[in-house]
């Protein structure tokens, strides 16, 4: 037991793991007891003066280490780490909030340029989010990551999975930040996500294994992806959303908040529109949240310049290629409304979808349906 006693990864699993004893009552024996070591050695008289008797009675039921040394052995053979507050690759922008989490279940690598300022953008927005939404989050994720920019996001589906899968493509860091246990997929659907950020990045919680997913745990995880970040990008938020509830928070740690308007009649877009009329900085590409990151003005390269929005160089298409991708926008079209606009023949218009396809200037995100690549 001496042994164990010594053990800071069990001391944390054991504490942190007690139950019947939530954080508020943990914080409280941190803030006057100490360290968790204290907090073992403390007698039961005083815990109760503390937390009350059924909690403190929970602690000292606890001691024997059991429920510890089987989550220890689980997290070993399914290759999950732990951190926590004084453990050298816990987070430490996490400890400037006033609730940093007392530990994190880890799948992949913490790396330490989390904790260099200005190299972090969270990225939330709606879960139903519009082809719009979700290939700005695509190119945004893509272009941030390619300038060594970490993406933080809540791995959900809609913006959130996109912004991470344009990090990925731009072969940056991303840490997917879950509201259920580590090992527990959720969605389903972005099941070969999460294990590309795990071989990639890094999937983290505040849940331990088995956890499922309950509709309270995702406005408490939001805490961790604005705590993590620098600033927070929110493209395409409901008047009513959680992504506004991470603007909150980011608010209230001092982060900036920039927004991607929408049109005004669009219902995904009140919460963002909403957010820069009351001071959110919009941008319309990656450049303007890479200057205001770096505080300056910067030359970029010609491969930069890309980031914005619809720039193809239309003097290097042929006329029919022209043609076609000013009918285009980031709205999808059909197909046959596209053969109505170019009064092109069928043969002829398929042709052409096909090739500037192919060249990767246009995409189809439904079947039959085209937008413009950005």
């Amino acid at each position: 037991m001496k042994d164990e006693r010594n053990d800071r990864d069990l001391l944390n699993l054991w504490f942190n793991n007690i139950d019947r004893v939530g954080d508020v009552s943990k914080r409280k024996l941190i803030s006057l007891i100490g360290s968790i070591e204290d907090i073992y050695d403390a007698s039961k008289e005083r815990l109760t003066d503390i937390i009350g008797d059924e909690k403190a009675k929970a602690i000292i039921d606890s001691k024997n280490m059991s429920l510890a040394r089987e989550l220890k052995c689980m997290l070993r053979e399914k290759n999950i780490s732990i951190v926590y507050p004084g453990h050298e690759d816990y987070p430490q922008k996490l400890l400037n909030m006033y609730d940093p989490p007392l530990i994190l279940y880890v799948k992949g690598i913490l790396k330490k340029k989390l904790n260099i300022y200005n190299m972090n953008i969270g990225i939330v927005g709606a879960r139903k989010a519009g082809v719009y939404g979700r290939e700005l989050a695509l190119m945004f994720g893509r272009e941030l990551a390619k300038e060594g920019i970490n993406i933080i996001s809540g791995l959900a589906l809609g913006i959130d999975g996109m912004a991470h899968k344009g990090a990925l493509i731009g072969n940056g860091y991303t840490i997917g930040v879950l509201g259920c246990g580590i090992d527990i997929i959720y969605p389903r659907e972005n099941m070969e996500l999460y294990y590309e950020i795990m071989q990639r990045g890094a999937i983290i919680s505040e849940y331990g294994p088995g956890i499922m997913p309950n509709p309270g745990f995702f406005p408490i995880r939001n805490r961790i992806i604005s705590g993590l970040s620098d600033g927070l990008l929110v493209i395409e938020a409901r008047k009513k959303s959680g992504s506004l509830i991470s603007a909150d928070l980011a608010l209230e740690q001092g982060k900036q908040i920039y927004a991607i308007p929408g049109r005004i009649t669009d219902k995904n877009s009140e919460g963002t529109n909403n957010l820069i009329k009351q001071g959110a900085m919009c941008v319309t590409s990656p450049i303007d949240i890479i200057n205001d990151l770096r505080g300056i003005a910067k030359e970029y390269d010609e491969s930069l310049e890309k980031h914005e929005i619809s720039t193809v160089n239309k003097n290097s298409l042929a006329p029919a290629e022209k043609m076609l991708y000013s009918c285009l926008s980031l709205e999808p079209t059909y197909i046959d409304d596209i053969i109505k606009k170019l009064k092109m023949s069928v043969s002829d218009t398929i042709n052409l979808l096909y090739n500037m396809e192919e060249k990767g200037l246009i995409k189809q995100p439904l079947k039959g349906y085209y937008i413009i690549s950005v």
